[in-house]
């Protein structure tokens, strides 16, 4: 026996579809106001990305020696920091995945948006040089702005902004992505389960 506080197995699936959009619909608020903030910071999430980011530059320098050239050293760090939630996108939704979740998917999705949205702030700032660098100084004050040795590096310090501006739109699409397809698969996942009880609905009405 139930009481009428425990959800039945039936009621199971809609509490956890409604929990997903609720958690889809909450991602819109905090990405929006990622997208109007100078450091593109997302509350704990960015903390984190922080530190995945100071990973990616040790990672292409094991034990000291550099691993694919100073480049790679330097670049390590942004492209850790988009790749990494890229791979829980592409793990979620590979097919013939027994743990596929298209929603998870989506939601690993905004995750990599706000990502390429933080790199996207940091590689316009690469002549500026006004954001503060974990190391408590301005790309001003310190040479280890990534962005301005980047860009140094390959000739482009001048576009830094349009470079920039682009990767800040590829951001905005994958985060209206994430939002809009986690939605959609929310409610498509739901589909086949009425299917199923307006069947047996239907058989029991026989």
């Amino acid at each position: 026996m139930t009481s009428p506080t425990t959800p039945t197995r039936d009621q199971t699936p809609a509490i956890a579809r409604w929990a997903r959009t609720l958690l889809t619909l909450a991602l819109v608020p905090l990405g929006w106001s990622a997208f109007h903030d100078p450091y593109a910071n997302v509350p704990l999430i960015s903390d984190i990305d922080l530190a995945i980011h100071e990973f990616g530059h040790m990672l292409f320098q094991p034990f000291g020696i550099q691993f694919l050239g100073e480049t790679m050293v330097i670049l390590g760090g942004s492209l850790t920091q988009v790749a990494f939630p890229a791979i829980f996108v592409g793990y979620f939704a590979r097919a013939g995945n027994t743990r596929r979740d298209l929603h998870a998917a989506t939601v690993c999705l905004w995750w990599t948006a706000m990502n390429m949205l933080a790199v996207a702030v940091y590689a316009a700032d690469a002549r500026a040089g006004v954001l503060m660098l974990v190391n408590g100084q301005t790309g001003h004050e310190s040479d280890g702005h990534d962005w301005h040795n980047l860009f140094a590096r390959w000739g482009m310090l001048r576009s830094d902004t349009v470079i920039a501006g682009g990767m800040r739109d590829l951001a905005w699409l994958l985060f209206a992505a994430s939002i809009v397809g986690g939605l959609y698969f929310v409610w498509r996942a739901a589909e086949p389960a009425n299917e199923i009880h307006s069947q047996m609905d239907a058989d029991r009405a026989a």
